[in-house]
């Protein structure tokens, strides 16, 4: 289903040959399991490589599902914890061993570009001897950044808005979700939340919700998906209750959305559908 909204999702050229893909690095909370991995997203629009967050071992496991770490056009981080970043260094690392040439994108909340020159430079890694162009970008809120045919737009979300954070470290302190259009379709990714609610005024449009589970109970997400008709949700960042236990989500969500709903595991590939596809496809 196809609703009209703001910002149109980009349409597919006539070329588009390899099938847009989510993969599922990661899946876990900020407590990793035997499981699950930190978490992290390896995102495939019209033949380009994404990641959305970089959490361990993100880096690593880009090989286990054959993807090539000096393929990845950019990075968009949610947020500075470090279950979201704690790969990103090794990533910047790991593309000077693998004589990485072409230019790489990194996006996140105000503060990232220091963030990451610090992380270099505590790392003995000088910039200029990279072997390849680092583009860091402190992004605004509900401003939309364009990569090849992918364009995020952030929106900020409550994770991060505590008073004593706030005087500690000001508007450096700050996390976002992101509304990710790629050629014929829409993907919201939650971050972290303290509400469901906060995406309300995101999810127009959306085709699938990549939506945490760490903070917020099975109901409230489920109430908040059906009541704003999302066509499938991705449940991941996936707390310690439910790690063993994910058909404890599936009772939740059985009782209120009719929707399509996939509880991640780490691996879980889910095919984005243009607007000519009728479903999202899901592998495991």
């Amino acid at each position: 289903m196809r609703v009209r909204h703001a910002l149109r999702p980009i349409r597919p050229s006539e070329e588009e040959a390899v099938p847009d893909e989510l993969i599922v690095l990661g899946s876990s909370s900020g407590l990793p399991t035997e499981r699950r991995f930190a978490p992290g997203y390896a995102l495939t629009a019209a033949g380009k490589l994404f990641l959305l967050d970089c959490g361990a071992p993100a880096s690593t496991l880009l090989y286990r599902y054959q993807l090539d770490p000096v393929d990845v056009e950019a990075i968009f981080l949610s947020h500075w914890h470090m279950d979201h970043v704690a790969s990103l260094g090794l990533f910047l690392s790991q593309n000077r061993l693998l004589k990485r040439l072409a230019p790489l994108s990194v996006y996140g909340p105000r503060g990232t570009r220091g963030k990451v020159r610090r992380l270099l430079s505590d790392s003995f890694l000088l910039a200029d001897e990279l072997g390849y162009p680092l583009d860091l970008t402190n992004i605004e809120c509900n401003e939309a950044y364009q990569e090849a045919l992918l364009r995020v737009t952030y929106f900020k979300t409550q994770h991060l808005e505590r008073p004593k954070l706030k005087t500690q470290f000001g508007s450096k302190a700050t996390a976002c979700g992101m509304v990710i259009d790629g050629p014929g379709w829409r993907v919201v990714y939650s971050g972290d939340l303290t509400s469901s609610q906060e995406l309300g005024p995101y999810i127009e449009g959306c085709d699938l919700l990549i939506h945490e589970m760490a903070h917020l109970p099975p109901k409230e997400v489920a109430t908040f998906a059906a009541a704003a008709k999302v066509p499938h949700v991705l449940i991941s960042h996936i707390g310690p209750e439910f790690d063993e236990a994910p058909e404890k989500i599936v009772e939740a969500f059985t009782e209120i959305y009719r929707g399509q709903l996939t509880v991640a595991e780490d691996g879980t590939r889910v095919r984005l559908a243009s607007t000519t596809r009728k479903k999202i496809g899901v592998h495991r």
